[in-house]
């Protein structure tokens, strides 16, 4: 019975310490005394319950490191990264119809691989007590938290996004800044596809997505995706389509296939979307 009661505190422990979060970054002083006063203490008294107080004694420290790992640092990368990315958001979305946090496709999974590097590496510092040589686990350890910070540090700058007045901005890392203003844009394309499941990936799922393909006279075609149907993907198109009309852009959406149709009347149905203004957008006939 004790050993039942113990993992629930554990569990309870842990809930709390993730519930928590909820706090920051506003009130880090309530963040910390809950984590101190009551997840803390719910964790050691759980592991009191399971244990005799020997292997108690014996085991308390590589418990408290679990905790701190489980329960802090995983949470707070992950809350740190999120809190990077929507300060850069805040800090050059300015006048922007879309904004993106990073210049391709890949930048933002940059960081986010140096980021479980760091988490994986830490793991098995933590948990693998039989390692001989531990300076390796720690050196990579250093190398990834080096790495992860220095790429926050260089991608910050690092975006790109379709602007009212400017057309196409792309600013890279390397302080490079690209530009295709709306008059030398030749055409816009929307193309509506099925995005299937993919096999290796259970939360994945079959659903109607859409590209926006900005076609410009010097060549260089400028590609954005719109991974689902939504009210606020609907709105940043037909702004963008009102600034194709304005400039005399060719505005041409590609009809549908059956099943590309089929999932796209499903996707209305399910999200109870208005059907009259995706169907106005899409030349939905």
């Amino acid at each position: 019975m004790k050993n039942f009661i113990g993992k629930i505190l554990i569990g309870l422990s842990i809930v709390i310490a993730y519930v928590n979060l909820q706090s920051l970054p506003e009130n880090i002083l309530t963040y910390i005394l809950i984590i101190i006063l009551v997840s803390f203490p719910l964790y050691i008294i759980g592991h009191q319950l399971r244990r005799t107080l020997i292997i108690f004694k014996e085991k308390v420290i590589i418990w408290s490191f679990a905790y701190a790992f489980v329960a802090l640092l995983i949470p707070l990368l992950f809350f740190s990264y999120t809190q990077y990315e929507q300060l850069k958001t805040d800090t050059f979305n300015e006048h922007f119809i879309l904004f993106e946090s990073t210049s391709s496709v890949n930048g933002g999974g940059i960081s986010l691989g140096f980021m479980l590097s760091l988490i994986l590496f830490v793991s098995i510092r933590i948990f693998s007590s039989d390692i001989r040589r531990k300076w390796i686990p720690n050196l990579l350890i250093l190398i990834t938290l080096t790495a992860y910070s220095t790429s926050l540090y260089v991608l910050w700058e690092d975006y790109r996004g379709i602007h009212a007045d400017g057309g196409l901005i792309t600013n890279k890392w390397n302080g490079v800044e690209e530009s295709i203003p709306w008059e030398n844009v030749s055409r816009i394309y929307i193309d509506p596809y099925v995005h299937y499941a993919s096999l290796s990936n259970t939360s994945d799922e079959t659903h109607i997505s859409w590209a926006m393909v900005i076609e410009s006279y010097s060549n260089k075609d400028v590609l954005y995706r719109f991974q689902n149907l939504s009210e606020n993907d609907l709105y940043i198109g037909n702004q963008i389509k009102e600034i194709a009309k304005d400039n005399n852009i060719p505005f041409i959406v590609n009809s549908m296939t059956g099943d590309e149709r089929k999932w796209y009347e499903f996707e209305l149905d399910l999200e109870k979307l208005p059907k009259t203004d995706f169907h106005e957008f899409f030349q939905y006939k």
